[in-house]
């Protein structure tokens, strides 16, 4: 599936989706995006890895503002604003969702984290579990460590 064919599908996913709830807004000036382009906008922006409200609207102002054509029209801040004030649609959107996967018992979740044997500056001459220890980067603290990876794995049981 293309690009723009993903698009239209989360797009209408989300309209129809949003057509069985009631109205948001009861009273004041309609949005010029409707509330079905911003959640679709967020949705692929998150599926392409857009993590910032300016590049997701300079991304889609640019490529795709055929299917979004008001978003010319509206500026960054204000499209923010309005991504940020549908949050309870989004979650019960989540949840909507969720609720159409089935789950496969197969799958699990595997993240790591490190464990620190010695001080980075100590590590050419540290001999505590120099046969597993290596050099690594920790994401989180966004510098190199020595020492060993540990492993977590997360199968979903019952109860």
């Amino acid at each position: 599936m293309d690009l723009s064919t993903f698009i239209i599908t989360v797009f209408c996913l989300v309209d129809d989706w949003l057509k069985e709830r009631p109205p948001l807004r009861r009273r004041g000036p309609k949005p010029r995006l409707t509330d079905s382009e911003v959640l679709t906008i967020e949705i692929a922006g998150e599926f392409l890895g857009l993590d910032t409200d300016r590049a997701l609207f300079r991304y889609f102002r640019c490529h795709y503002g055929e299917f979004f054509p008001t978003l010319r029209k509206v500026h960054r801040t204000t499209f923010a604003r309005q991504a940020a004030n549908l949050w309870s649609l989004k979650e019960g959107l989540w949840q909507h969702m969720l609720g159409q996967v089935h789950f496969d018992p197969a799958i699990s979740l595997l993240d790591s984290f490190p464990v620190p044997v010695c001080r980075f500056a100590r590590a050419y001459r540290c001999r505590r579990l120099a046969e597993g220890s290596a050099f690594g980067h920790d994401e989180m603290a966004k510098q190199k460590f020595y020492g060993l990876r540990a492993h977590l794995r997360r199968c979903a049981g019952r109860g």
